[in-house]
């Protein structure tokens, strides 16, 4: 992911989405995953269902730890912060990147090797259907949030070129929590159905190493974009181009002389 600078993270207040809005929205789904999944795991015995509530709860963890550095970042700058505190974000999304990976990608994988490797009958099937479908509906909801405040910005650019070029990390954050959400639902599904179709256990394994894989990559390309932030990098130069127009159009500004973001 590339990044761009401009690492501000307080939504203008035309916005028609903020951010705690979508990290409030993505937390309320998971809340329900979590619960719900945890519960259909116990009466199936099924590793995907397992990997599905680890994943709700790991997005729980990593909402919340959202929600409070979105918080955290919008205090006023007082005496010991002069420019702020909005890069403290980036500290509370590597952090919840972190929790990503072991959270869900790691144990998600464990529990499906273990299933893979000394299978257990699954039970309930229908309801772990059910469960499934739910959970990609909620997660799908979310995720159209993510994509809604990501491309708020600049509604004519594609998504990619919106995540890209986004400097709204914890959003980011939340859509790939998301879509990885959707995603494991519909690999569960897929393993389920495969399940009752062969009579082969080892497919629901498969599905949860799937879930964990998936989770891992994902949460690696969050925290390698974080890193660009973290360090900083200079303003694009169409970008400096505009800023510099902007501001020399302001009485009294004669010319501008560097352009730096905070």
């Amino acid at each position: 992911m590339a990044k761009t600078s401009g690492l501000t993270t307080r939504p203008k207040k035309n916005d028609k989405l903020t951010d705690s809005q979508v990290v409030g929205t993505s937390l309320a789904v998971s809340v329900s995953d979590v619960l719900l999944n945890f519960i259909v795991a116990l009466l199936t015995g099924s590793a995907v269902m397992l990997a599905q509530s680890l994943q709700g709860l790991s997005d729980v963890t990593t909402a919340g730890v959202l929600y409070h550095g979105v918080r955290r970042a919008r205090r006023e700058a007082d005496v010991f912060h002069p420019l702020g505190f909005g890069r403290e974000i980036f500290f509370w999304s590597l952090l919840a990147a972190i929790i990503m990976f072991a959270g869900t990608g790691a144990l998600s994988f464990y529990f499906g090797y273990q299933q893979f490797t000394n299978p257990e009958p699954i039970t309930h099937t229908s309801l772990a259907f059910l469960m499934l479908s739910f959970g990609l509906i909620t997660n799908l909801y979310a995720f159209s949030k993510s994509i809604a405040r990501l491309k708020q910005n600049s509604p004519k650019k594609s998504i990619l070129a919106s995540i890209r070029n986004s400097s709204l990390i914890d959003t980011k954050i939340t859509f790939t929590v998301d879509f990885l959400g959707s995603t494991a639902a519909l690999l569960g599904l897929v393993s389920l159905a495969l399940y009752v179709l062969t009579n082969n256990v080892r497919f629901d394994g498969i599905g949860a190493m799937s879930v964990g894989v998936a989770t891992m990559i994902a949460a690696v390309l969050v925290i390698v974009d974080i890193h660009g932030f973290i360090i900083g990098e200079s303003v694009p130069s169409k970008d400096i181009e505009k800023i510099s127009r902007a501001a020399r159009s302001v009485r009294g500004v004669k010319s501008v002389v560097d352009v730096y973001a905070f």
